[in-house]
């Protein structure tokens, strides 16, 4: 009977911790769509640390992290939360390409370009295409000296985006024509 006690305890114990991790994965993940980046953090590092995340949901959590961390301008940890993410070889292309975007763009928020042009080279190998990653991509490559690549990059923006304005202003300043 005693034993039985005490396992009853324990899982009265166990299972509103085991809720816990999802349950600020969940607030963290609220958090960041409405743009309170300091509350998902707070969120996102609380489901991190209870320790009840497995695999892709904890490179999940990790990826999201670093977003906020991002739009917090807090660089190197999220920097840090995305190579492990990436390295933690829980997640789908898919993933891993959103967390080398997410990286390259930190790295380019840094100056960081040869480490920026890296990661965005390879979440395009993987898959990760569209218009905002080849016009980043062109603003690193422009940074870095990469002239040539860069317009590439901004004239394959253009084609995936052609009434983006942003991207027109850019080629037009590099002298280049535009339809």
């Amino acid at each position: 009977m005693k034993f039985l006690s005490v396992l009853i305890v324990c899982l009265f114990m166990a299972v509103p911790a085991l809720a816990d991790g999802k349950y600020e994965m969940n607030l963290g993940s609220n958090a960041l769509a409405k743009g309170d980046f300091v509350a998902a953090v707070i969120h996102l590092s609380a489901a991190l640390d209870s320790g009840q995340l497995r695999g892709e949901a904890t490179a999940a959590v990790l990826i999201s992290r670093a977003q906020a961390l991002y739009h917090l301008e807090h660089y190197p940890p999220a920097v840090d939360d995305l190579t492990v993410a990436i390295e933690s070889g829980a997640i789908n292309d898919t993933l891993v390409g959103i967390a080398l975007a997410t990286r390259a763009s930190v790295y380019r928020k840094m100056g960081d370009w040869a480490r920026a042009i890296t990661d965005f080279d390879a979440a395009i190998a993987l898959g990760t295409i569209n218009a905002k990653m080849y016009f980043h991509r062109g603003q690193t490559l422009e940074a870095d000296g990469q002239r040539a690549r860069a317009i590439e990059d901004y004239r394959r923006a253009l084609e995936m985006a052609p009434d983006n304005d942003a991207i027109r202003d850019r080629l037009l300043t590099l002298g280049e024509a535009v339809d």
